[in-house]
């Protein structure tokens, strides 16, 4: 990551593009229909500071490292993962859920306590077993 921080009139200009997700003072975030355009563009040996200037970005982007780094980016997702991965800004991963036992009837903590046992048994044999 650049030291680079945009000034407020620089995040307004790049708000205005049709093409920014989202933005501030370090961050540009970029729309999905611009990273597979640029792909296109890219795979047809369009040079990356022309693609960009094709999708209309000021010249203080398009002289900055971004360009480059961006579409270097884009290309190994697409080369290590799918088009999915590329055009999704979630994360893949879930977060961590914390299950509240208090709210469950008894039933209900019964089985999950004893299916916490049980999965607890069979990650203790998995981790301690020994050849016979």
């Amino acid at each position: 990551m650049s030291n680079k921080e945009y000034s407020k009139e620089q995040i307004e200009i790049l708000k205005a593009n049709k093409y920014i997700k989202n933005c501030s003072s370090k961050y540009i975030t970029f729309t999905d229909e611009i990273k597979i355009e640029a792909l296109k563009l890219d795979n047809k040996w369009v040079y990356f500071r022309d693609i960009f200037r094709h999708f209309w970005f000021p010249d203080f982007i398009v002289d900055s490292e971004v360009p480059r780094h961006r579409l270097k980016n884009w290309r190994k997702n697409m080369k290590t993962k799918w088009l999915q991965w590329l055009v999704g800004t979630k994360k893949w991963r879930k977060k961590w859920e914390n299950i509240d036992i208090s709210k469950m009837t008894q039933e209900e903590k019964i089985e999950y306590l004893e299916t916490k046992t049980a999965y607890l048994e069979e990650l203790h044999k998995s981790i301690y077993w020994h050849y016979p």
